[in-house]
């Protein structure tokens, strides 16, 4: 049975990219090029590298929602590039995804135990 496009695969891990990008840019300023680099190998991107549109989509709303600051950076040669940085309140907001993300932890490591006894058969369930 194939679930090439059903959510059951995972697919909508890439919502996740937020706090991802206010991790990386906890850690120094950035230009969106290398937030993408940094993000791409997450286990969350299941090994496909994150759509780079919806990155700078994400970059441009967290800047707008003040959690990063952008900064243009105009070099002598090549195309100006635009250096994020996470703010106090992009900080906070990092903060209160890792409370999130605790909670969904546990929450997803009762139900995974709950389905791997769902799963299990007849006999190692009545054994438990």
């Amino acid at each position: 049975m194939e679930f090439i496009d059903c959510p059951c695969t995972g697919k909508s891990l890439i919502r996740l990219v937020r706090p991802a990008v206010l991790t990386v840019l906890a850690g120094e300023p950035l230009h969106g090029y290398e937030v993408l680099r940094r993000i791409a190998p997450l286990r969350l991107f299941r090994g496909h590298p994150p759509d780079a549109a919806g990155v700078y989509r994400a970059l441009r709303d967290m800047e707008a929602e003040g959690l990063l600051h952008g900064n243009w950076d105009l070099p002598e040669q090549g195309p100006a590039k635009r250096r994020f940085a996470l703010t106090a309140r992009g900080l906070a907001c990092l903060a209160k995804w890792e409370d999130t993300l605790s909670e969904h932890r546990a929450a997803l490591e009762e139900l995974l135990t709950a389905a791997r006894g769902a799963l299990a058969p007849a006999g190692d369930r009545e054994a438990s």
